[in-house]
């Protein structure tokens, strides 16, 4: 049994060789295609991990796990099974999530960009200074374009906290360069503290920061985030607990 173990490792199906005794045999048909179907199954699971893996997400955060409180306004047109069920990616639009710390705005973001890659959908995942820092140093070293070559191949782009930090004057010229070339492309999902009359303050440009929401909001759908710091009240509840022990 070791050498069929190694013979089917030899042939990279690692699903058969983990698993292939769990399969019952009733006829040689059923037999043969329920080991196909194992080593179907974990290549897919394989395949999902890595997406997963090369998206860039923090932490992972679902949408089973998000709570949809009722001060979280959509727009007229927008509902949750449409963003849920990833029509805006076909859509080829954007959504923009804006609120106060704490109120849902990464987690929502999060969960949709893990189900995309669930999906199959190419997926990257960024904090706004995150990526200034990779813009930068990419057009510092000489590798911008083979960055941006590798972003034609993403459906999908989290840009999260954009509005936390001020971006360097190239930083931000190259963040509207990436955001040019999404419109009417692939979507993006970004995610902001700050009303669109504040952005000017961290790209730090009045013309930048016009032609970039421009382009942004053309096909895109803008979720309000109100309420308190989710974080917050789970921190007071935790501290009202510990009083009352």
């Amino acid at each position: 049994m070791a050498d069929i173990e190694q013979m089917m490792r030899t042939l990279k199906l690692g699903g058969l060789a983990k698993d292939w005794r769990s399969v019952e045999y009733r006829d040689t048909d059923q037999y043969v295609t329920d080991l196909l179907t194992l080593e179907l199954h974990e290549r897919e699971v394989n395949r999902i991990n890595r997406m997963v893996k090369t998206a860039g997400f923090h932490v992972i955060k679902t949408l089973d796990d998000f709570v949809w409180k009722s001060e979280i306004e959509l727009p007229a047109g927008l509902t949750r099974e449409y963003m849920e069920e990833l029509d805006f990616i076909r859509a080829k639009e954007n959504l923009i999530f804006m609120g106060a710390v704490g109120t849902g705005k990464t987690h929502l973001a999060t969960a949709i960009a893990l189900k995309a890659c669930q999906e199959g959908h190419k997926v990257r995942f960024f904090t706004a200074a995150s990526l200034a820092n990779i813009l930068l140093e990419r057009n510092n070293k000489g590798t911008l374009n083979s960055f941006m070559t590798g972003l034609k191949k993403v459906e999908l782009i989290v840009i999260d906290e954009l509005g936390f930090v001020p971006l360097h004057k190239d930083a931000a010229q190259l963040m509207f360069q990436v955001i040019s070339e999404c419109y009417e492309r692939k979507s993006l999902i970004i995610t902001s503290n700050l009303e669109f009359s504040g952005w000017n303050t961290v790209l730090g440009d009045n013309r930048l920061t016009a032609a970039l929401i421009d382009r942004l909001v053309h096909h895109s759908h803008i979720v309000i985030f109100s309420g308190e710091s989710y974080r917050l009240q789970q921190s007071m509840k935790r501290q009202k607990t510990a009083r009352k022990k």
